[in-house]
């Protein structure tokens, strides 16, 4: 049976959970994920879980906040005017989208409160500071050797 290695090409569904048991993320039963294992395109603690498993094996594993999106940190929630919803109005937990500079990454906004013209805006991942639990499981492995044949 086929175990998944570095450059193997993984089908994969996944359950993330919080603490509370609420559900964050998860993969749509018809059609799961798929990836390069080794690949900087998910989590380093979900690739080396994959790393080693065989079609049809499952998983559960957990990831400290530090090495998943990092700590919640006070000083990413700032005061920012209310000129930038464009004319919206705010609503406490509203998330919104920042203009950044051509090239930046898109960088999102959490309204917390508001007031005048100015709102204060929590910038941290919505995740930072959470514990994140996931239950992996390989539906399929391409290895790399048969996907270069």
């Amino acid at each position: 049976m086929k175990t998944s290695q570095n450059g193997d090409a993984v089908f994969a569904e996944y359950v993330g959970t919080l603490d509370d048991g609420t559900v964050f993320d998860k993969t749509d039963e018809e059609n799961p994920v798929s990836f390069l294992v080794g690949a900087d395109t998910i989590l380093p603690d979900i690739n080396k879980a994959f790393i080693g498993m065989k079609e049809g094996d499952e998983k559960k594993i957990t990831i400290a906040p530090e090495d998943a999106f990092g700590k919640w940190e006070e000083t990413n929630v700032r005061k920012l005017s209310l000129l930038l919803l464009d004319g919206q109005e705010p609503v406490v937990g509203q998330v919104f989208k920042l203009q950044m500079d051509k090239g930046m990454p898109d960088q999102y906004g959490k309204i917390i409160s508001f007031g005048g013209l100015t709102m204060d805006v929590d910038l941290n991942h919505p995740l930072a500071g959470k514990t994140l639990h996931y239950t992996i499981k390989v539906i399929k492995i391409m290895k790399k050797e048969d996907a270069a044949g």
